[in-house]
């Protein structure tokens, strides 16, 4: 009785488009979407925390780097997850950087 309970809570495993999608890389424009919502904020033209621009393709193309180990390896960005960025738009990142960081 308690396995049957135990299997029907269980999650369901991701399902194959699911996974397929995780492994594609994510395209320049994902990637600025979720910038453009999370961290723009903070890193702009007239707000330029630690000097770091992502307003625009050519700063966030420069930033890529910074961008890919704060927000999606060290989680520490957004700070204290101030704009409430998800494990998701934090993969779009990390697929992104990973292809090679394709600009727009």
């Amino acid at each position: 009785m308690l396995v049957g309970l135990a299997i029907w809570l269980a999650p369901a495993p991701p399902s194959a488009a699911a996974q397929a999608a995780a492994s594609q890389p994510a395209s320049f424009a994902q990637v600025q979407a979720v910038v453009d919502q999370r961290c723009v904020l903070c890193h702009n033209a007239q707000v330029q925390q630690k000097n770091v621009m992502l307003h625009d393709a050519e700063n966030l193309k420069k930033h890529a780097q910074n961008v890919y180990q704060q927000a999606a390896v060290l989680k520490l960005m957004p700070m204290n997850n101030a704009t409430q960025i998800t494990d998701a738009e934090r993969l779009v990142i990390k697929r992104w950087y990973e292809a090679g960081a394709p600009g727009p």
